[in-house]
Order: C-alpha cells, then sequence, then structure tokens
C-alpha cells in the first residue's frame, strides 16, 4: 500500500499536437505517489497507430519562445493496432510521457486516449481525429 505524503506535481496535458501545439497545465501540492500508469487507446485506425512511453526523459522551457520541448533519454515505442491497453511503471523517477502518434497524412485515425494512475485514478482523457499528428500526456510528481 502506498505511504500518502504531501508533494507537488506538474500535470501538462498536451491536447492534439498538430502545428500549433495547445498546453493546458495544473498544479496539486497534494496526491499520492502513483506506482503504474496504464495507457487504454481504443477507436478506429485503418493503420497500425504509434505508441511512445518514456519515464526517463527532460523538458527545457525556451526562454525567448515560451515553447516547451521534451527529449527523451529513454523510451518503449511500439507499434500497435487498436485497442490499446498497456501497463508501465512509473519507477523512482515517479513521472511518465505517453505519446500516441498517426504518422500517416493520408489516413485519419478516430481515437480516445485515456491515461490512469494505479488503474484507477483517470488523469487524462482526449479524443481526437487524427492525420499525421499526435496526442501527448506528460506527468511528474514535484
Amino acid at each position: 500500500m502506498m505511504a500518502k505524503r504531501r508533494i507537488r506535481h506538474l500535470l501538462v496535458a498536451l491536447n492534439l499536437v498538430v502545428p500549433a501545439a495547445g498546453c493546458d497545465s495544473l498544479l496539486d501540492s497534494s496526491r499520492e505517489v502513483a506506482s503504474d500508469a496504464q495507457v487504454l487507446v481504443t477507436g478506429t485506425s485503418p493503420i497500425p497507430l504509434m505508441l511512445v512511453f518514456s519515464n526517463d526523459y527532460t523538458r527545457v522551457v525556451d526562454a525567448q519562445t515560451g515553447e516547451t520541448r521534451t527529449t527523451l533519454a529513454r523510451a518503449d515505442t511500439l507499434r500497435l493496432d487498436l485497442p490499446i491497453d498497456r501497463t508501465y511503471p512509473l519507477g523512482a523517477s515517479a513521472r511518465i510521457l505517453v505519446r500516441l502518434i498517426n504518422p500517416d497524412s493520408t489516413v485519419t485515425a478516430d481515437v480516445h486516449m485515456r491515461v490512469l494512475l494505479d488503474r484507477k485514478e483517470e488523469v487524462y482523457n482526449q479524443r481526437a481525429s487524427m492525420r499525421n499528428a499526435t496526442l501527448e500526456y506528460v506527468f511528474a510528481y514535484y
């Protein structure tokens, strides 16, 4: 059983990432540290989609543009058919990055992506029609 402790976390959910990315942040000062993240993707796609998962990444904000760039140090990258149900450990870093990618510019994938911490707390819920686009969710406890 996880011990409760006061922590800060930063939650950044990037909605459909196309040429101009939208970003929504939330800062919460009290939360249990989860041990795993479950990624659920349903919907339809005529081609397999790419799922990228990492808990080893860095995020840097460009001081001039304000744009946040993410660099993956290590990641699992899979090409999967829908539906997708994968669970990943958060590890000692207690953070995750999940990307769902449709790299094809000629076909549309209609998807519903959800991320649950410890298989119970939904922290991301997004529907999208994707063509040459990405859904991304980034979460870190601080």
